[in-house]
């Protein structure tokens, strides 16, 4: 595989996208700042995940780094949360779908540009290398331009217990 993962699994959608996200997707490895909020489900089985995907503690505005490491095998995204807290995920191409590795959790995604604006929609899951019913998940993810910044939203909800995690944030792009 070549260092080029979100313009091989977009193909002719990726110069769809906002100049901004091209930038960040273009298959160059990158270091990004900005802020964060993150809100957590309080269930217990919503902690439970949390705990196991490794993902940060509920903040409001804390700051955020993300570094992008561009391999010929995909992206390695490790996002740091508040200066304290790592979330590392795996990202590559399998068909025409984006595989993220979280922990335990890998999720294939379908990925689509509207308006150039990058819409990432679930269209598998597996925990520990079983496959999940999608119909449990609701995972979604939309990364738009906002203010010269990439803004992401990123949010998962257990269909039945509620929230997992909702974060959402501003990264400083410039190219």
């Amino acid at each position: 595989m070549t260092a080029t993962l979100f313009p091989s699994v977009l193909g002719a959608q990726f110069v769809a996208l906002d100049p901004c996200l091209r930038w960040v997707h273009s298959g160059d490895s990158r270091r990004l700042q900005g802020s964060v909020t993150v809100e957590r489900g309080g269930g217990v089985v919503a902690r439970m995940l949390g705990v196991l995907a490794s993902l940060p503690a509920a903040m409001w505005n804390a700051p955020i780094e993300v570094r992008i490491e561009v391999s010929r095998t995909g992206e390695k995204w490790v996002r740091l949360f508040a200066g304290h807290h790592w979330m590392v995920s795996t990202l590559k191409k399998d068909g025409d779908l984006l595989v993220e590795q979280l922990g335990p959790a890998t999720l294939k995604f379908r990925l689509a540009v509207r308006g150039g604006t990058l819409e990432w929609v679930l269209e598998h899951i597996a925990a520990f290398g079983i496959a999940l019913p999608l119909k449990w998940f609701r995972i979604a993810a939309t990364i738009k331009a906002r203010d010269g910044c990439y803004h992401f939203v990123v949010d998962s909800e257990l269909i039945g217990v509620g929230r997992i995690v909702r974060y959402e944030g501003l990264l400083d792009a410039a190219a």
